[in-house]
């Protein structure tokens, strides 16, 4: 029945889908006729192709999810179906235990013909002989019917009790019957380890299962949030087409407006440039006499330099390269005569090079010789100190010897004192005449040895007086020297920098010069550039008018096609939102399955926690037996017989109570819990 409500369901889904095929193509048709919004109806073709796209794919999870629920289904089925095949073989097994119960009983009523018969034979060996064959013959037939009954967990028939070496008789046979009692139990409890690992690992993959379809559940609802957020998207993308029609009505507008005061503005600049062009040229016209007057002031310092260079270097008049001003003002143009300025300006450069070089040769020679006098002063002066010397050593020694060869020998000494001072003196020529008195009055009369030494000291008197009188005129010649030395370097200084100003000025005129042609030059290129660019700007305005009508056009059509567009879109979203609300219903019915198989899934854990525990408690009511049987041999060794207590038969006289299984309680509670999943 759920697997045709599946199938039904399904067959829905795919006829909504055809039908969703056959709309789109409709759709389709019906839009392409529309030549000029070719590329948005293609666009939504392509979004709508998506949208079916996601559809188909989430279709396909609701049907991968559809068969992973009837996998589900069968998974709880085959687990339904293995807990009733538990709950017969529990049954039986309940039948088997009771069999075994009335086997016991039987067993118990033949113990006590046993023992009443061992009471009365006890006296005779042969009777207990025979009687505890008997009971290993029953020990046998017991133990054989235990393995016949638990023979489909391990076939024990045909193959006898375990032998020992070490017992014989009844010990053998009840050390045979303990060793296949265990064999058994391990068997047992091995079927049950098994059992309890294959629920176990079908509780892992019905986990994993359960974790696969909460995986698919959460990627259809995050498929459905996207394509509530496209349809949403494509909603607000509608919005903006509609305000960017309007904004781009608005650019057009402002745009004719912004060509018009562009072409104001170009207009009023092109003016503007022509007045600044007007400006310019009355300013060159008004620097013309100032760049005359510059030339004749630079032909008037080259010629001023000129005439230094004359003056300081007298000997050396092959100066004609400087000769003449080759550069005189001229009524030509601009150019030419700040060409014959620079010229000019090369040429004084050179000429105060020269001047200085010269300057600085005359200052050196002037420095010499004011030198070589400052020498010559002082080694008159020592001179002057040595003749006082040797006066006075001859004043002194004038009775010694011959006061002429001593007045000759002063006079030898003196002559040679000045000819190293670089002054020639001849003292004999001095006093030739004197000599020539004195001899004619010497003729007449003898005078004393007195009076030629003071005529000798007075002769030495006045050449002293000659030579300070020629040291101080050398002294004057230096002095007017250096301050013509001084005046010369003053004059060179000033002379300097008055040429450094110059040429500061006239490069300062080059370079306004030169700033004026490059702003003459631009205004020129920029009043071209804004003539073109107003014929450009007015061909643009036109065929931007031409085309903002062919635009608008082509607006108004696109607005109304978008329009269409907009409300086949608005169908094509409420079909979409009514196939959406039909797979949220599919996806909670998941969920609401899944959540039923996850409570059958608690069910059967609960049952088979139930089941453990109750073999639990089988086992130890098997141990409190056993306990029970082992102090029931030491009081009364007569009637028991340890295996017999071991393997679950009753003592003589002692009735075990039978208690209802409480499976069969929890069979209904558990059938009615797992009708949801059925």
């Amino acid at each position: 029945m759920s697997n045709a409500v599946g199938e039904d369901e399904s067959d829905a889904v795919l006829s909504d889908v055809e039908e969703e095929e056959n709309d789109l193509i409709k759709f389709s048709n019906s839009s392409s006729s529309d030549v000029v919004s070719v590329e948005k109806f293609r666009e939504l073709i392509a979004e709508l192709d998506r949208e079916r796209q996601a559809r188909v794919s989430v279709e396909n999870s609701k049907s991968e999810l559809q068969v992973s629920f009837n996998r589900l289904k069968a998974l709880a089925h085959e687990a339904i179906r293995k807990r009733d095949e538990s709950g017969r073989q529990r049954d039986e097994v309940v039948k088997e235990k009771e069999e075994v119960l009335r086997d016991l009983e039987r067993l118990r009523e033949e113990l006590g013909e046993v023992n009443k018969a061992k009471d009365e034979v006890s006296r005779l060996l042969e009777k207990s002989r025979a009687e505890i064959e008997a009971a290993a013959q029953m020990l046998v037939t017991g133990i054989e019917k235990i393995s016949g009954k638990v023979g489909h967990i391990k076939n024990f028939t045909g193959v006898g009790l375990p032998r020992s070496q070490k017992y014989s008789g009844l010990p053998a046979v009840a050390y045979g019957v303990i060793k296949r009692t265990n064999e058994i139990v391990e068997e047992v409890v091995r079927e049950i380890e098994v059992a309890n690992k294959s629920r176990n690992e079908a509780r892992e993959r019905i986990e994993e299962r359960n974790y696969e379809i909460a995986i698919e559940v959460s990627e259809l609802e995050a498929s459905i949030g996207r394509l509530r957020e496209e349809v949403a998207e494509k909603s607000s993308r509608i919005e903006d087409l509609e305000k960017g029609i309007v904004e781009k009505d608005g650019r057009i507008g402002e745009l004719e407006r912004g060509m018009e005061e562009r072409i104001g503005e170009i207009e009023n600049e092109r003016t503007e440039l022509m007045r600044i062009v007007r400006d310019l040229e009355t300013k060159m016209e008004d620097q013309r006499p100032l760049l005359v007057e510059q030339l004749s002031l630079v032909s008037k310092i080259h010629d001023e330099l000129y005439g230094v260079i004359r003056v300081v270097d007298v000997g050396n008049g092959d100066q004609s390269e400087f000769a003449e001003s080759l550069f005189l003002p001229q009524e030509t143009g601009l150019e030419e005569n700040l060409r014959a300025g620079l010229a000019g300006l090369e040429s004084i450069f050179e000429l105060s090079r020269v001047v200085s070089v010269k300057a600085r040769d005359v200052v050196e020679e002037k420095s010499r010789a004011v030198k070589s006098l400052n020498e010559t002063v002082a080694r008159l002066f020592r001179e002057k100190e040595h003749v006082g010397v040797l006066l006075r050593s001859a004043l002194s020694k004038r009775l010694t010897s011959n006061p002429a060869s001593k007045t000759n020998a002063v006079f030898e000494v003196a002559e040679n004192g000045l000819r190293e001072a670089g002054i020639e003196f001849k003292f004999g020529a001095f006093f030739e005449n004197e000599k020539f008195g004195t001899l004619q009055s010497k003729e007449g009369g003898q005078e004393t040895k007195d009076d030629e030494i003071y005529a000798l000291a007075g002769a030495l008197e006045n050449i002293i007086k000659e030579a300070q009188l020629q040291i101080i005129e050398l002294q004057h010649t230096v002095d007017e020297l250096r301050a013509e030395s001084s005046l010369l370097k003053d004059r060179l200084e000033t002379q300097g920098k008055e040429l450094s100003q110059k040429k500061h000025r006239i490069e300062e005129l080059e370079l306004r010069e030169r700033e004026a042609n490059e702003n003459i030059q631009g205004l020129m290129m920029d009043i071209a550039a804004a003539e073109e660019e107003i014929t450009r700007w007015k061909g643009a305005a036109e065929q931007e008018a031409a085309a903002g009508s062919a635009v608008e056009q082509e607006y108004l059509t696109q607005i109304s096609s978008l329009k269409q567009e907009i409300e086949e879109a608005q169908q094509a979203m409420a079909e979409t939102a009514k196939k959406l609300k039909y797979k949220e219903e599919t996806a909670e019915a998941a969920m609401a399955a899944r959540e039923a198989a996850e409570k059958s899934l608690r069910l059967a854990d609960i049952r088979a926690s139930r089941l453990r525990d109750r073999v639990e408690e089988l086992t130890h009511q098997l141990e409190n037996l056993d306990n029970k049987s082992e102090g029931r041999s030491r009081s009364r060794p007569r009637y028991v017989c340890w295996p017999w207590e071991w393997l679950g038969i009753d003592l003589v006289g002692y009735r075990r109570p039978i208690e209802p299984p409480p499976e069969q309680q929890l069979n209904a509670n558990e059938m009615e819990l797992s009708e949801p999943l059925l």
